[in-house]
């Protein structure tokens, strides 16, 4: 007995894991070009992302959100800022205060990651009967659910 079926006991065990594994690496591949593109890693979207949905941010809440040490967190948006993706403006009230937003080009890496998300979805959902496509849906928060159990 291999080593690969000591792991997995029953034959479509395998069969799923190299599935997943073949779906996570095609859908991150668009991906993983916009974020070179950027020249920005997952986290740092993540940063864009909680400032877009919150319009602008105190610096320290943003590291408070993420468990981020403020530092850390500094120099995380100097190279965001460098690369034109978010913009630091200090508070009128308090010099101390340094709130940060995104901006357009920071705006356009989310619209690009969104649309890339979209183009890998909608020729699923073009090519199955929407029944088809439903009960995939629910078989993939299935796994989602065990897998995060």
């Amino acid at each position: 007995m291999n080593t690969v079926s000591k792991i997995f006991s029953k034959p479509n065990a395998l069969h799923l894991d190299n599935l997943l594994a073949d779906l996570v690496a095609a859908f991150n591949s668009k991906r993983e070009a916009i974020l070179a593109s950027y020249n920005v890693t997952e986290l740092e979207v993540q940063i864009i992302r909680y400032l877009t949905d919150q319009e602008q941010k105190k610096m320290k809440e943003v590291g408070e959100h993420f468990g981020i040490k403020l530092s850390t967190l500094t120099s995380t948006v100097d190279k965001l800022e460098k690369n034109r993706l978010v913009k630091r403006r200090n508070s009128k009230d308090d010099r101390r205060v340094i709130y940060i937003k995104p901006t357009s080009r920071g705006q356009s890496l989310l619209t690009e990651l969104d649309g890339a998300s979209r183009l890998a979805i909608e020729p699923l959902e073009a090519d199955m009967e929407a029944e088809e496509y439903a009960a995939m849906v629910r078989g993939l928060e299935r796994v989602l659910s065990v897998l995060e159990a």
